[in-house]
Formats: structure tokens, C-alpha cells, sequence
């Protein structure tokens, strides 16, 4: 009984989040692989809001052919939102 419940703990615990693990571990190797420095999402952010001003929405880690680059969502004059691509490497 005390297995059974064990296991049904870290099934609702800890699998939800294991993709998202996963696929963060991935896309550091893919950076590695590629030799570059990873820059801080921070970093993006700014130089994000440096070409359009705004707000941020969200920022996600991509991978665009062969380069990594950071999607940054903006709402540009509380009207829309421009996606501006920045390069993850340096």
C-alpha cells in the first residue's frame, strides 16, 4: 500500500515537470555544440526593448536552423505585439 502511494506521489509531483527539464538540458547541449556563449535571457530582454521600447510578454529559447535565438514577445503601444528574434550566442 505505502509503494503504491509512493508511486502515485511522484507521478503527480514530479513527472508534469519532467519535459520542460528535459527540453532545457537539450537546448543547453545544442548551445555547447554549437561553441557559443549562451547569453542570459535578461540580456535578451533588453536589447529587445531597446529596438521597440514596450513591454514584454515572454521570451522562449529557440532553435532557428542552425543558430539559437531568443523569441521575445513585446506589446508595442499597448496595441500590439511585435516578435523580435535576438541571437542567443555571442
Amino acid at each position: 500500500m505505502k509503494k503504491n502511494i509512493f508511486t502515485h506521489f511522484l507521478c503527480i509531483t514530479i513527472l508534469p515537470f519532467a519535459p520542460s527539464v528535459f527540453s532545457a538540458e537539450r537546448k543547453q547541449q545544442t548551445v555547447k555544440e554549437q561553441g557559443c556563449q549562451l547569453i542570459p535571457s535578461n540580456v535578451a530582454i533588453k536589447r529587445a526593448l531597446n529596438k521597440t521600447g514596450g513591454k514584454v510578454v515572454s521570451v522562449k529559447l529557440k532553435r532557428n536552423g542552425a543558430q539559437s535565438v531568443y523569441r521575445v514577445r513585446v506589446l508595442v503601444d499597448d496595441k500590439r505585439i511585435k516578435n523580435i528574434s535576438i541571437k542567443a550566442c555571442e
